[in-house]
């Protein structure tokens, strides 16, 4: 099946971000914005793959045929136990099959091993369970690849954050109520130099918040309890 889906992406490419719009940078933090809320205005705004360009136009709905690579990437998911990796499956198609275990909750500490290396761009796992430092270490094995990360309301402490070091292409990441990161855990990050977009931290002490002004983050929200 995986050499099938292989086959039908044929010469896909992999999406290259543009240079991001300093837009809004006289947005200000509102209380309006939520755990869940802040998050989608992120994504949203971020340019997306070519395949999410395209599900966009199909639209949803009971009467429409779903497309061979969402048949194909749903039989993935369903088989998911029979892989051991997808390393050499194109990019966009691995960020597919990613995407759809998290939607529909059926991602793993042991499934996510799959997707070691396999140069995903986006990881979106905020507010989903058991999310911790041994996650963090498939994250961070995307590398330069790796543009953004959510990790919100998890128990990744320091030492899991600290493992983002080396993925220096990172724009956004989002941390939302993540308890045990610290002023120190940020401060690992603070060298990155492409992180300068959008940051959503929710924090509650003072020390946190100004280790994060001190990153001179281009458009920053921060929401202190």
């Amino acid at each position: 099946m995986v050499q099938s889906c292989t086959k039908i992406m044929g010469g896909v490419c992999s999406r290259k971000r543009s240079q991001l719009v300093d837009e809004g940078d006289s947005l200000e933090a509102s209380p309006r914005f939520s755990k869940t809320s802040s998050l989608k205005w992120l994504l949203l705004s971020l340019p997306r793959t070519s395949s999410d360009v395209s599900r966009k136009g199909q639209g949803e709905g009971p009467g429409r045929c779903p497309s061979l690579m969402e048949l194909c990437v749903a039989r993935v998911c369903k088989d998911i136990d029979k892989y051991s990796s997808f390393m050499m499956l194109p990019r966009d198609l691995s960020q597919q099959i990613f995407n759809k275990l998290v939607e529909s909750n059926c991602l793993t500490e042991a499934s996510l091993q799959t997707f070691r290396d396999c140069a995903l761009q986006d990881i979106c796992l905020g507010e989903y369970p058991g999310v911790k430092d041994a996650w963090m270490e498939v994250v961070a094995s995307q590398r330069n690849s790796l543009l953004s990360v959510d990790i919100s309301c998890s128990e990744v402490t320091d030492s899991g954050i600290d493992l983002l070091r080396d993925c220096s292409s990172i724009q956004s990441l989002a941390c939302n109520y993540c308890d045990q990161i610290s002023e120190h855990g940020l401060g690992m990050l603070s060298g990155q130099p492409h992180l300068s977009y959008w940051v959503f931290i929710y924090l509650n002490d003072s020390r946190s918040l100004r280790m994060v002004l001190s990153m001179n983050l281009k458009l920053l929200f921060i929401l202190q309890d």
